[in-house]
């Protein structure tokens, strides 16, 4: 520790303090913006159902009552009762939450605690000095419990359905709003677009962008995938309005790789002279000094397309594993002592490799050829799916943040009555926005006169952001955390945790703070968490010789004994069968010794790949288990020709059906053949089961495909297979009917 800093008992005594007036901000500061940035077991659920808590039995019921009552004596009726007041409270508070089960939680917590408040007690957690006197209190949680089912609990989704249901016309859509949850409409929609273009792409003459495409792979059903899911995302037609291989963008790219691989060229050309044995070393100059002489020879531009799949190609011929691995060492700090002595300035290789590498990724997974016939083929299909959708007032989950962000956006005058409806706006796990939703809500709360926008109350732990394959952004977070600095709102953390005992909280902090530094859009600060007062004495699991904190290695004893250190020479997945079968023993002594129930373990694992040697040592050791399922079931690709060879049998007109089946492992067609047979009319057959004309129509497309064709052999007898499949069909649906 440094002089004069302060120490950790200091620290962890100040971020208490911290959070005890954070979670009185909660109940409190209901006019500016306010985030709370609770760490892991700190009670986000329960800060949220004491503000809601709070300013229902506080100041909303004053609010509200004052209005009720201005306009009841506006028209001569009778002053507003407790239950119409609650209602109007209630309803004019909306809490948005990540998930329908979290909806549902909290919903359920709000009426459990206001039945507890109606029951004359008060949670220890809700600062009763801020709310009515008792009696008052219990009258006001009775009218709220009564009428909870005014209470707005939803997924930003069901949010934003709820918008565009009550403002179609304003927002331009079908009156009746269908969301397409499972994405079977998009993909019906995306299925009959491709078969109207069938004829045109494939026949003759056919679209050569079409016909690039299925010769690469990429064929109908192919593309209604893509389709379906550029539909599932959100994409819109204007998404590709800007052209990704215009002359601009590709001139600016190939000077970006140029001015990077110069450097990098440079540095690394005296590791030349190094020993035989460095190959990869050996490896990457070769590529370096292969791919400046090629780009330097190059001829003048054919085409922004051509020039920039040459340089693909370069780098695809010039770079190999080893050589890419190399340079990826190096942008990584990994200079080795023998490359070091050839090396004027090892630093400089570093640097030049760091600013190198991810261009040189980014070029290898590239095929400008592809992606310029996919822009072709794909927006115009994009357009007419997106309008057969929006004809029949479908609408996939983002786009109900899109259309829900275009009305507030373009119609201010529906944005302001929205606005007018709403006294706090509430929404949980944050940190798993993305730009859009922070959009909405920076619209909905950040927008307008003081006055009008809602109170907005925000609860996140950007460390706990798992979502960035839903698009969840930590930039846009820290982005409209500092849009809601500038609205005079505050940022506060939590760290009071209420779930984990101080051994466990330590060694998070030891193994995490070193290596979680703080990098503003992508990694956020490592911050400490305090054990609460319940469980700041409590020592965990720390029965001998059991420790609340276990760190295992594990080797084979004949390898340490053979004096490799460490186990060194124990191979990874000898390892792993080691430590599945210790950890077995060690469950089975728990269980014994201290009478552990099978359902209070948890066994998790950073992937799936070593998961059968686990539950191979659980079974042996008659352990009972349950195993979490993978959610990507049903993308595997024999699921995927499962289900399609499913609607073949029971839709004789699905042609994408037709053709994932015919290029599956149980029928296997190959591509080449694919359009001799759509030029003769195999669909239109196929549905009818015309098996003569079928057979004939095999033979002939069979006749016409050269020899020459690459992995054609390993598919000889296919005309005889698809025959027998034919066949099969047919009795298949018979067998249906």
């Amino acid at each position: 520790m440094s002089p004069g800093a302060p120490s950790d008992d200091a620290v962890l005594a100040a971020a208490l303090e911290s959070d005890r007036a954070a979670r009185r901000l909660a109940q409190s500061e209901f006019e500016r913006p306010l985030v709370l940035e609770a760490g892991a077991g700190t009670g986000k659920t329960t800060t949220l159902v004491a503000r809601i808590l709070a300013w229902c039995l506080g100041p909303g019921w004053e609010k509200n009552r004052a209005l009720l009552a201005e306009r009841a004596a506006s028209r001569g009726n009778d002053p507003p009762s407790p239950e119409q007041v609650a209602a109007a409270t209630l309803q004019r508070v909306v809490a948005i939450t990540f998930t329908e089960a979290a909806a549902a939680e909290m919903a359920g917590r709000v009426g459990l605690e206001l039945a507890v408040v109606a029951g004359g007690s008060t949670p220890v957690w809700l600062a009763a000095e801020l709310l009515p006197e008792a009696d008052e209190r219990t009258r006001r949680a009775r009218a709220l419990a009564g009428t909870l089912d005014r209470l707005v609990v939803r997924t930003i989704h069901a949010f934003c359905r709820g918008l565009l249901a009550d403002h179609p016309l304003d927002a331009g859509l079908h009156p009746e709003i269908q969301v397409d949850a499972d994405g079977r409409l998009a993909e019906q929609a995306a299925r009959e677009v491709i078969t109207a273009h069938l004829a045109a792409g494939y026949g003759e003459p056919g679209d050569p962008a079409f016909l690039a495409l299925a010769a690469e792979g990429y064929g109908p059903e192919a593309l209604a995938t893509t389709l379906t899911t550029l539909v599932s995302q959100g994409a819109r037609p204007e998404d590709f309005d800007e052209d990704p291989l215009s002359a601009d963008r590709v001139a600016e790219l190939q000077k970006r790789v140029e001015a990077a691989l110069e450097p990098a060229a440079r540095t690394a050309a005296p590791l030349a002279a190094i020993g035989k044995r460095s190959t990869k070393t050996l490896a990457a100059v070769a590529a370096l000094e292969t791919t400046s002489r090629v780009l330097a020879a190059a001829d003048a531009r054919i085409s922004p397309v051509e020039d920039l799949e040459r340089l693909c190609q370069t780098v695809s011929t010039s770079w190999n594993e080893a050589a890419f691995e190399r340079l990826r060492d190096w942008a990584k700090g990994s200079v080795n002592p023998s490359e070091a002595k050839l090396l004027d300035d090892p630093g400089g290789l570093v640097q030049a490799a760091t600013g190198l590498a991810p261009l040189l990724r980014h070029l290898l997974s590239l095929a400008p050829r592809r992606l310029a016939d996919a822009r072709r083929v794909l927006v115009p299909l994009l357009a007419e799916v997106r309008h057969q959708l929006r004809t029949r007032g479908v609408m996939t989950f983002p786009d109900l943040l899109l259309e829900a962000r275009d009305l507030l956006a373009r119609r201010p005058g529906v944005r302001r009555r929205i606005q007018r409806g709403i006294d706090q706006l509430l929404v949980d796990e944050f940190q798993d926005t993305d730009d859009l939703q922070t959009e909405l809500l920076g619209l909905l709360a950040l927008e307008g006169t003081d006055d009008l926008r809602p109170a907005l109350f925000l609860v996140g732990d950007p460390k706990q952001s798992i979502y960035g394959w839903r698009s969840a952004d930590l930039a846009a977070y820290d982005a409209f955390l500092d849009r809601v600095r500038d609205a005079n709102g505050r940022v506060e953390i939590l760290a009071e945790n209420f779930r984990s005992v101080p051994a466990i909280l330590d060694e998070v902090a030891r193994s995490v703070a070193p290596v979680m530094v703080e990098q503003k859009g992508l990694q956020p600060a490592f911050q400490p968490l305090v054990a609460c007062a319940a469980r700041a004495e409590d020592p965990g699991f720390a029965e001998d010789p059991w420790a609340t904190v276990e760190h295992w290695v594990t080797w084979r004893a004949e390898d340490q004994a053979a004096g490799a250190p460490g186990g060194a020479t124990t191979r990874a997945a000898d390892s792993v069968v080691l430590e599945a079968e210790a950890l077995a023993r060690d469950l089975l002594r728990l269980r014994r010794q201290h009478d552990v129930a099978w359902s209070s373990v948890g066994l998790l694992l950073r992937g799936t790949g070593d998961l059968d040697d686990y539950l191979e040592a659980l079974r042996r050791a008659g352990i009972p288990f349950a195993v979490g399922r993978d959610r990507h079931y049903y993308r595997r690709r024999e699921i995927i020709e499962a289900a399609a060879l499913v609607r073949v049998v029971i839709d004789p007109g699905d042609p994408v059906a037709l053709l994932t089946v015919l290029r599956s492992p149980m029928v296997g067609v190959p591509d080449a053949a694919l359009i001799p047979l759509w030029s003769r009319g195999f669909p239109r057959l196929v549905a009818e089961l015309r098996l003569e004309e079928l057979e004939r129509v095999v033979d002939a497309a069979a006749a016409t495909l050269p020899a020459g064709v690459p992995g054609l052999e390993r598919l000889a007898g296919w005309p005889r297979a698809l025959l027998a499949a034919l066949h099969r069909l047919a009795e298949l649906r018979a067998s249906f009917r």
